[in-house]
This record gives C-alpha cells, sequence and structure tokens, in this order.
C-alpha cells in the first residue's frame, strides 16, 4: 500500500492488542544487515505517517536485525493504515500500548532536566517507558570540574518529582549515580595540528579554535550547508568556521530554532561561503568516501550503525541502545540539556574528542550511506579520558522536523 493510500484510511484503527504477532519460533535471518535495511523502511514510512497527524502516537521502537523483529510502541488504538505499514517480508510487526508518544517524552525529559535543583551533568536515559536518570557521583563532578547534583534521599526525591511533573507520572523513574561525567567530543582549544578533510574549527569569540568533524551536506535556500553538532560553536550562531588550513568555509546558523526553540538539540548548520561546494559524500578516510542515499526518520533499539571522526576514524561498531536526554556542561556554568540517541560500541571504542558533528550512518542501497546523525558526546569514565565505549547521537530527523526547508544533498537511485 503506498503512503497514499495509507492515508485514506487513517480513520480506521483496531485495538493493539490485536495487533501482536503470533508466537513463532526464534530463527535467525541469513544477512542481518539486509533484514535492518527492511525494518529501517518499515519504521521509515510508519514515521512519516505520523509526522502528518495532528498528534502524534509513535512510541519506542526497537528491531532485532538477527531475527527480523520489530516492536513500536503506540498510543491507543492502531489505525489499519498504520498496520498496513508494518507489512513487509522478512520481519515481524509486534505492536505494545504506551501512555505517551517518544516525542511527548522526549519534550518532557527536557523540561524535567531544566527543572532540576542545579544546572549540573546528567543523562535521561529511556527504555520503553522507563527512565533512569544517571547522576555523576559527586567525586566524578569533582574530578571532571563540574557541578554536581545532590544524591541524598532529598535530591533523588527532587529528581524523581521533576521527572514525574514533567511527564504526567506516565513512567518508571530510577536514579541511579555512575563514576562518568557526560560530556561533549569537540576538541578543546589547546589542540591545534589536526589533519584531515573532515576537520574544521570553530573561532569562539575567545579566540580559540573548537575543532570538531564535519557532518553531512545539506541545502537551505540558496545556500549550501553543511550539518553537524551545536556544541561545536559553544551553542552560538554566526560564528566563523574554518578548514584545517585556516581558509574561511562559512558561518554557523540554525542554533535559534534548534537549540533555543521549544525543544533544544544538539545540532546546528554551518553556511557556506558562495565559493565553497559540497557533495553528497561522507569521508571514510583521507583518500576514500560513501555516497549518501537518504536519511532515517526514527533510530530503534537494536539498529547497527556506523561513523567516521576525525579522531576514532570510520568504524560500523556502534548499537542502538535507546533514546535519552543529554545535559553537557557549559564553560560560563550550568549545563545545556539535549535530546539524543545513545550508542555502546560492540569492539573498540564509540567516540573520541574531536568526533563531535561527524556523520552517523547505516548502510542504504548499493552500498549507500543513510544518515542516522551526527556526533554528540560521550560519557566518560573518568577526568582525563578521550574516547568512550558509550557515546551520543544528535538524530537528523529532529533537524529536518524542526527545520523542514532543509534539504540533505544525498544521490536517488
Amino acid at each position: 500500500m503506498t503512503l497514499a493510500a495509507a492515508l485514506l484510511v487513517a480513520p480506521l484503527v483496531a485495538p493493539v492488542a490485536a495487533t501482536a504477532a503470533p508466537a513463532a519460533p526464534v530463527t535467525t535471518v541469513a544477512d542481518p544487515m539486509a533484514t535492518q535495511r527492511v525494518q529501517l523502511a518499515v519504521l521509515d514510512e510508519i514515521a512519516r505517517w505520523d509526522a502528518l497527524q495532528p498528534v502524534s502516537q509513535l512510541g519506542s521502537t526497537a528491531i532485532v536485525p538477527e531475527t527480523g523483529a520489530i516492536t513500536i510502541g503506540w498510543v491507543g488504538d492502531v489505525p489499519q493504515a498504520v498496520q498496513a505499514l508494518a507489512s513487509a517480508d522478512g520481519v515481524t510487526v509486534d505492536f505494545v500500548e504506551e501512555s505517551q508518544s517518544a516525542l511527548a517524552l522526549s519534550a518532557g525529559l527536557l523540561d524535567a532536566a531544566t527543572s532540576l535543583p542545579s544546572d549540573a551533568p546528567v543523562t535521561f536515559e529511556v527504555d520503553g517507558e522507563a527512565v533512569t536518570v544517571a547522576v555523576p557521583t559527586p567525586e566524578a563532578a569533582a574530578a571532571a570540574g563540574v557541578d554536581a547534583l545532590p544524591l541524598d534521599a532529598a535530591g533523588i526525591a527532587a529528581i524523581e518529582d521533576a521527572v514525574a511533573d514533567a511527564t504526567a507520572g506516565d513512567v518508571e523513574v530510577a536514579v541511579e549515580a555512575v563514576d562518568a561525567v557526560p560530556d561533549t567530543t569537540a576538541r578543546r582549544g589547546d589542540v591545534q595540528d589536526l589533519l584531515g578533510g573532515s576537520t574544521y574549527a570553530t573561532r569562539l569569540p575567545s579566540g580559540a579554535n573548537q575543532w570538531c568533524t564535519s557532518g553531512f551536506q545539506a541545502v537551505s535556500g540558496h545556500f549550501q550547508h553543511f550539518i553537524t553538532a551545536a556544541h561545536c560553536s559553544n551553542w552560538a550562531d554566526g560564528l566563523s568556521v574554518l578548514a584545517s588550513g585556516g581558509q574561511t568555509l562559512g558561518v554557523t546558523t540554525g542554533a535559534d530554532a534548534l537549540v533555543r526553540g521549544a525543544d533544544s538539540y544538539d545540532l546546528q548548520l554551518v553556511r557556506l561561503g558562495l565559493d565553497v561546494r559540497n557533495r553528497p559524500d561522507i569521508y571514510t578516510s583521507d583518500s576514500t568516501s560513501l555516497r549518501v542515499s537518504g536519511w532515517l526518520r526514527s533510530l530503534p533499539t537494536g539498529t547497527y550503525l556506523c561513523k567516521s571522526g576525525t579522531t576514532s576514524g570510520d568504524a560500523c561498531n556502534l548499537q542502538v541502545t535507546g533514546p535519552g536526554v543529554a545535559c553537557y556542561a557549559l564553560s560560563s556554568g550550568g549545563a545545556q540539556c539535549v535530546d539524543i540517541v545513545r550508542v555502546s560500541s560492540t569492539t573498540g571504542t564509540a567516540f573520541c574528542l574531536g568526533d563531535s558533528g561527524g556523520p552517523v550512518y547505516t548502510w542504504g542501497d548499493y552500498g549507500s550511506a543513510l544518515a542516522a546523525g551526527v556526533v554528540s558526546g560521550v560519557r566518560l569514565a573518568a577526568a582525563g579520558d578521550r574516547c568512550s565505549t558509550l557515546g551520543y547521537v544528535a538524530p537528523i530527523a529532529d533537524l529536518m522536523r524542526v527545520m523542514p526547508g532543509v534539504q540533505l544533498r544525498a544521490i536517488s537511485f
């Protein structure tokens, strides 16, 4: 069924319970990555349908590429149009009832983060409709030189109350003390000699350069852009962006809508100068590149991803562990909280300092790349660490939803 045909039957609904997949023996598919492409295509169509509705009903999503299983959280009855979109060869779909959409839960957690007793780095980790608030211990916060949330009984109660108030009490909340601090992956101004075609620097008002990795190429209006992480500019618009050789590439833009809008995302655009040209490619090494053919509207738990970072290099060693909110410490004090997706590395490290803004992707058709997001941050195990096995991604779907005039530069087959 096409999307247009599906919209015609949108008013027809069926109870969630009636859509549960029948029990079947678990089998392993021959090509998990090919199955993942089918699973993501199914979720992409459902997310596209949901985005056209007055109120979002799409909740948490998860996939198991090894078996073809898809689990979709849904608020209320599942329309027959959505059931039709959930049908594809080689996959099984199970709808589960949830009390609020993923968009509503994310917005609620951002509100909860801003209402905490102090502006300290913290991470909200979502698993379905359960939320774990990972709070750095006072010792970890002191070692990183950032503020700490109190972890006594009153402090824990304040965190739980903030989440309950912001989410209408519809989620389970657990507070966990961790010996790690969420941090962005930008290289600070003390790093000078960086090489590689994807390296760039933002000239901060202090005169220091903050080094990051360029993300996906895009077009908006009459200007070409690339997508990157907003923290690479310290969340500011109008700053000069330089190539590794010192040449001016363009200026930062979009933070007013993406960071200081209704919700907050670690995403930003760099508007390129008229003498700069971009291509629908991402670098996989100093001498090789990969064509981009589209972008993902959802990043379900279980998705396998690849990354291309200036520091950690190109590797397909990431897996999505769930959505969340990360609060990063600001140099001026306080914290900036943003919507993220959590990933862990299956081998080696996830991200390192200097990878910020770099492309995170999965494989599309004919060996192309599908844009998933850009590198946002990591959970560092100790002060002084430069890499981590746990990372945060800023989903590109957030930018496309907030700024519909932006088009990803991509090839078509």
